[in-house]
């Protein structure tokens, strides 16, 4: 790498240092490509939104909250603990210890691959050329460059952040304080976890949205035992309600809504907006290097993770749904793949992306849904098969869950899983892998489970399925 008096120059720049932009910069080193990491994170630390304000903290504080439910859970059992007692600081403690260990380890990684990092603001001049605000250096001159700055939660109209009485799902996750009542506005996953967070914390929960459904995209039969819990656990659920007014009244927001079964007005003492997120083009000046935006604003790419401009690559959320770390750990590898010249192997081409929900029951899913499936005129058939009949799940006091295979019915082929219930999302990888590789329900019904466990109602299911699909294609005598 060579610095000169004012600019400096490098093989490749990464401007983001989320997991699409570190995983990106960590394989193109390693491949031999001279990196350069820009990243604008005020404590200089790499890991993005992810590591910092989302998955990290968020999968942190849901285990605290599955410890919080065990608790409970376990008087049923015969084993009695006293009420549970937390204190927001402790919670933050713990969950701030464990985001400086993985970024103490990406550190590691970065001084291991050589992978230089620059904090800063970066904004293009031209297709060669990055001015760096706020930064130690002030310009750098790339041969390649990859986009990689993520998303940002999306304001409502009626109730602009404050990030004390109104904030994002990110400063939530900081846990500040236990509010005594929080309203949750959104219907996806983000906004479901911070419900059950905050609800096993303590908080007395609303989550309101101007959608028919909550969770939607996912399969009706895997949201229903998570949403029949939620209904116990949170103070509220309305669907079909507009947020219409907010007002700021003695410390509190008092929120007035629009809909049949919400309350005509209520307050609460916090207000988190979980009702989408949008590209974080920030000041990035995509204009000055022609690279091209869809719709919904988001990145154009191809396979390879090139945009409209072949020196300018982009990975992650910035490059359109689905919005997920692993989703963005994989275009990053690709990216730098194709920028090392590994074209022919390297292309983003998934069959299945596995999708996560942490919440109790957890749920996850991968593949085509039933609804997807009827949606899109897919010939297909559905094997379900209740936790009810395990070993395991009974033991556990867990029979409420559900695995659900998705297959085409003259091949046998596996077309989706999805599963709701404890551990789900550990043993959805199962369902990825045997999608990409092709498999069929007697790949899946023949695969020796151990026994009892959660995973062996994949094979159960399977085997369901293949005897039935079997029956149904056997002649008639």
């Amino acid at each position: 790498m060579v610095v000169g008096e004012f600019t400096q120059e490098t093989d490749l720049v990464v401007i983001g240092g989320g997991p699409g932009g570190y995983s990106c910069a960590f394989r193109a080193a390693e491949l031999g490509v001279s990196t350069v990491i820009v990243d604008a994170h005020p404590s200089g630390a790499l890991g993005g939104v992810c590591l910092h304000d989302g998955c990290i903290p968020s999968k942190t504080l849901l285990h605290i909250a599955d410890i919080i439910n065990a608790a409970s859970l376990a008087s049923e059992m015969g084993v009695s603990f006293t009420k549970p007692k937390f204190k927001a600081e402790g919670v933050r403690e713990w969950t701030t210890k464990a985001i400086a260990k993985l970024a103490a380890g990406l550190d590691s990684q970065c001084r291991k691959f050589g992978v230089e990092r620059i904090k800063g603001r970066a904004v293009f001049e031209d297709s060669r050329n990055l001015a760096i605000r706020d930064g130690d250096v002030a310009r750098l001159r790339f041969k390649r460059a990859v986009v990689a700055t993520g998303s940002i939660a999306a304001e409502h109209p009626a109730l602009p952040f404050d990030q004390r009485l109104v904030v994002t799902p990110e400063a939530a996750m900081a846990v500040s304080e236990i509010p005594d009542s929080m309203l949750v506005v959104g219907s996806g996953y983000i906004a479901v976890e911070l419900a059950s967070i905050y609800a096993a914390l303590g908080s007395k929960v609303s989550l309101v949205d101007e959608g028919e459904q909550w969770l939607p995209g996912v399969d009706a039969d895997i949201a229903r035992p998570l949403l029949r819990r939620l209904g116990d656990r949170l103070r509220g659920m309305w669907l079909k309600t507009n947020v219409k007014s907010a007002r700021k009244k003695d410390g509190t927001m008092e929120v007035s809504f629009e809909g049949d079964d919400a309350a005509k007005s209520a307050r609460f003492d916090r207000v988190v907006v979980a009702a989408g997120r949008r590209p974080n083009l920030g000041d990035l000046h995509l204009d000055r290097v022609q690279v091209g935006l869809n719709g919904e604003g988001f990145i154009t790419v191809d396979g390879h993770m090139r945009t409209s401009n072949p020196r300018i690559f982009a990975v992650g959320d910035i490059a359109g749904p689905p919005l997920l770390a692993d989703k963005a750990l994989a275009q990053g590898r690709v990216a730098a793949e194709a920028i090392a010249g590994k074209d022919q192997g390297a292309r983003f081409d998934p069959r299945a992306i596995p999708i996560a929900i942490f919440t109790d029951p957890q749920i996850a899913w991968c593949g085509l849904t039933e609804q997807e499936a009827k949606a899109e005129a897919i010939p297909h058939a559905a094997a379900k098969i209740p936790w009810g009949a395990s070993g395991r799940a009974v033991g556990m006091g867990r029979g409420e869950g559900l695995t659900k295979i998705i297959y085409d019915p003259p091949s046998q082929l596996v077309l989706g899983v999805g599963m709701v219930g404890p551990h789900a999302c550990e043993m959805i990888s199962e369902g990825a892998l045997a999608i990409e590789m092709g498999a069929t329900l007697i790949d899946l019904a023949a695969t020796i489970h151990p026994h009892p466990t959660l995973s062996e109602l994949v094979s159960d299911a399977a085997r369901q399925a293949e005897k039935t699909a079997s029956n149904a294609a056997a002649p008639a005598p």
